[in-house]
């Protein structure tokens, strides 16, 4: 007796099933993805170099709180261009 064969192909196996996606491994987990994320990555990116610029020009000339108020602003907008890069949409 011959046995029935499955209709099903193989497809890698098992393992291959469970792989990550390509975007979540190495360094592209840390680019974005999608145009509106890019879009946001850019412009965050670039008002914090502005503001990180402004900090080491407020520590030049001595301007009292001004250093303190434009390193925490840098801080906030890096995370900003920080999680526009890292996070995923979801479908």
């Amino acid at each position: 007796m011959a046995r029935a064969r499955n209709s099903k192909k193989k497809t890698g196996g098992r393992r291959a099933n469970y792989a990550p996606a390509p975007t979540e491994v190495g360094t592209r987990r840390y680019l974005p993805i999608g145009w509106a994320n890019w879009l946001g990555f850019i412009m965050f990116g670039l008002i914090s170099i502005a503001l990180f610029a402004e900090t080491i020009a407020a520590i030049a000339q001595q301007r009292g709180a001004d250093p303190v108020a434009a390193a925490v602003m840098t801080g906030v907008f890096g995370t900003m261009t920080y999680l526009f890069a890292t996070t995923r949409v979801k479908d």
